[in-house]
């Protein structure tokens, strides 16, 4: 049996702790069950990705990947800014999500940034960290985030490349909402159509609907 799960059953025993406390927990859209970041090239053309971290800013995670569908390695970069694990529960910035491509040269360049997609370290209730990992598909990339306690929350952003404008726009959405003591489960599907044409940099999630239970 897992520590973690022994000590919840202990918890139930002698303290009267519901169930569901301990179900909620372990959040699959958080840290530390986000994919591990790719590990960085060493000796090629690729630059440090840490020189995009600046003002005492940090990399949470990179995912490199094509991100345009040319077969080119770029990359996306969490930052998380200075102060944001120290900030009270529910408070802090929100991450920056960096999205870098490399020039002519290999040179990975910022191509696109935008703070309002990922939380800040503490905005994902008992579960913790609300970011949960970055997956790269040719052309596209998905960012996943989650938390909560009783209620759970879990959103799915997924932004594809668009050769002919240059840029990447949202193309999917699901947003999930869900509670472990009822049961009851709402999820809002969106797709590019009902999205509109949305920038990656330009796409914030507080303006489109929520999954909201009744």
């Amino acid at each position: 049996m897992k520590p973690r799960t022994r000590n919840c059953l202990v918890a139930i025993a002698l303290l009267g702790v519901p169930a569901w406390a301990c179900a909620q927990i372990a959040n699959p859209y958080a840290k530390p069950n986000a994919a591990p970041s790719a590990p960085q090239d060493k000796g090629t053309k690729m630059d440090d990705l840490k020189s995009f971290a600046t003002g005492g800013a940090k990399i949470l995670e990179s995912t490199k990947g094509d991100l345009t569908g040319d077969g080119r390695q770029g990359a996306v970069l969490i930052i998380d800014p200075p102060g944001g694990t120290d900030a009270k529960l529910g408070e802090g910035p929100a991450r920056d999500v960096l999205l870098v491509v490399p020039d002519a040269s290999g040179h990975l360049q910022k191509a696109a940034s935008n703070a309002r997609i990922v939380p800040c370290a503490t905005c994902g209730g008992v579960s913790g960290d609300p970011y949960g990992y970055t997956k790269i598909g040719k052309g596209q990339f998905t960012i996943v985030n989650g938390g909560g306690s009783r209620e759970r929350w879990s959103d799915e952003f997924t932004f594809t490349w668009s050769a002919a404008k240059k840029d990447w726009f949202a193309s999917h959405v699901v947003r999930t909402a869900s509670d472990s003591e009822s049961g009851k489960e709402k999820h809002v599907d969106l797709s590019a159509k009902d999205l509109g044409e949305v920038s990656f940099k330009d796409f914030d999630p507080g303006k489109i609907p929520e999954a909201t239970l009744p």
